[in-house]
């Protein structure tokens, strides 16, 4: 498995999914729908499959000694390190952001340490739908990533909707979503904790799933 993940990395990555960790930046921006920062992230992963299914990467796996249970693990984790990444590298940005942190998100969450926990959310909702929908037949992935774009940006235009509602029914709730401060940020760990739960479990869920299809596959 050690081998195969390496071989991930080494053989099968494309530079594209790099290109769209710089768009981390875009958290510097004082007013802007944040969340689709890890919305880029699902495209970065979108292009790397086409890349692989494009240089017929599944075919030359299956000439190695590993089961189809085997590809679809090595390929989700791949997945997941590709969005743990997105994560790392927002980080040193949510520090520069909350430099200047009086200039608050008109649109929606501020770039803080809830805003994290919830993304993790956002990305465990595309694996739980792009992974067992490629994994189908193996092939397909315009349909599966359509489908995943029209759930993400309506899982980020219900997030945005549901903080405005929040703020507005309960402002003392503003320390949590809204706050750079780091006291703050820490009472918002619970969120992190929680999206990073939620996220693995889905990521789990998807991988089980995806390899339960792809083993029915006649290649």
């Amino acid at each position: 498995m050690k081998a195969l993940q390496y071989k991930e990395w080494r053989l099968a990555m494309s530079p594209v999914p790099f290109f769209f960790l710089a768009l981390s930046g875009l958290l510097l921006i004082p007013n802007y729908p944040y969340y689709v920062t890890f919305f880029y992230n699902s495209l970065g992963i979108f292009l790397f499959f086409q890349s692989c299914r494009e240089n017929r990467d599944v075919y030359y796996m299956m000439l190695l000694p590993v089961t189809k249970r085997e590809m679809v693990r090595a390929r989700v984790r791949t997945v997941m390190d590709l969005q743990l990444l997105q994560v790392l590298v927002c980080i040193p940005f949510l520090f520069i952001r909350a430099q200047y942190g009086q200039l608050k998100n008109e649109v929606g969450i501020e770039a803080n340490t809830a805003f994290l926990g919830l993304s993790f959310v956002l990305m465990g909702a595309f694996n739980a739908v792009f992974l067992p929908m490629h994994y189908k037949n193996g092939y397909d992935l315009g349909k599966p990533f359509l489908v995943c774009s029209i759930l993400e940006f309506v899982l980020i235009a219900v997030l945005e909707t549901l903080e405005h509602v929040l703020l507005a029914v309960l402002p003392q709730s503003a320390a949590l979503l809204e706050s750079y401060a780091l006291h703050d940020q820490l009472r918002q760990l619970p969120v992190l904790l929680g999206g990073a739960a939620v996220w693995l479990l889905l990521s789990t869920l998807a991988f089980h799933t995806s390899a339960d299809r792809f083993e029915k596959v006649d290649l």
